[in-house]
């Protein structure tokens, strides 16, 4: 029999801690002296105690370790239990695979000396377009497959001949996480009239377009914003209406989504304040 200093030094588990899985039932003493109230423990226990130390590196918690100590539980049972854990331990390692990779990402990001330099920003003037429109609160811009879909269909079931350029149109002021404003577009030249959804609108004419192309994946074209606010700052310029994006090459037609190509066109106006 061990006195509860000697037994703590044998399992490394503190004296504290075993007087807390006694008193919650965990592992209880083997014996409990009845006149000095000194708990003893034997040589039996220590593998118990070792089964708590694991499951507890496990992330199981007292609670789910009493049963399992209990033996409320049979193997086949506790198999289960700890294929689940196996399984919510494996989801948390991928999901922090991902959000290194984030991080990677981010630090090759900031350790670039200027964004702009991978981007090349010019000024076009946008013409008037007759187009189909269909505009519409979506949960987050990547629903916006949904509309394109469903503009795509009206457009073939009423066999139109549609042409480019295609824009997404971004009416919020600024960016969201959800309840996303957008409006995609296709030109045409047929007369047409549109449904409660669809609408047949001219697209308003823009003189001083600043257009940036991205290639790469959508989620990093934070990049090519970042470019754009950093040429608007150096030439005085300013927003002056909704964003648009072209999506030149996307899944639809790449595997691999570095070889995807956006153009983002964002009309500006000199600024009055200097930047």
């Amino acid at each position: 029999m061990f006195k509860i200093g000697d037994f703590s030094k044998l399992t490394r588990v503190s004296v504290r801690m075993l007087r807390h899985y006694d008193e919650i039932g965990l592992l209880k003493p083997k014996s409990i002296d009845k006149f000095t109230g000194y708990r003893f423990y034997c040589v039996d226990q220590i593998p118990k105690v070792n089964r708590i130390q694991v499951l507890k590196e496990m992330g199981f918690s007292l609670t789910e370790m009493s049963g399992l100590m209990e033996g409320d539980l049979n193997s086949k049972q506790l198999l289960s239990l700890l294929e689940n854990r196996k399984r919510e331990i494996t989801i948390a390692i991928d999901s922090e695979k991902e959000k290194l990779l984030r991080v990677e990402t981010l630090i090759q990001c900031i350790n670039k000396e200027d964004l702009s330099v991978n981007y090349e920003i010019t000024i076009k003037s946008i013409p008037s377009y007759k187009v189909l429109s269909l505009r519409r609160t979506i949960p987050t811009y990547n629903a916006e497959g949904q509309l394109w879909q469903e503009l795509g269909e009206f457009a073939q079931t009423s066999k139109l001949k549609c042409f480019g350029p295609n824009y997404a149109i971004y009416h919020d002021d600024g960016y969201k996480e959800s309840d996303v404003d957008v409006e995609v577009t296709m030109c045409i030249n047929d007369d047409i009239l549109g449904t409660g959804k669809i609408k047949v609108r001219d697209l308003e004419e823009v003189t001083e377009m600043a257009v940036v192309f991205h290639q790469g994946p959508f989620e990093d074209m934070t990049h090519a914003y970042h470019a754009l606010g950093i040429w608007m700052a150096s030439n005085n310029y300013e927003w002056n209406g909704p964003t648009r994006a072209i999506y030149h090459k996307g899944p639809w037609c790449e595997a691999d989504s570095a070889n995807f190509l956006t153009e983002i066109q964002a009309p500006v106006k000199k600024s009055r304040f200097k930047n």
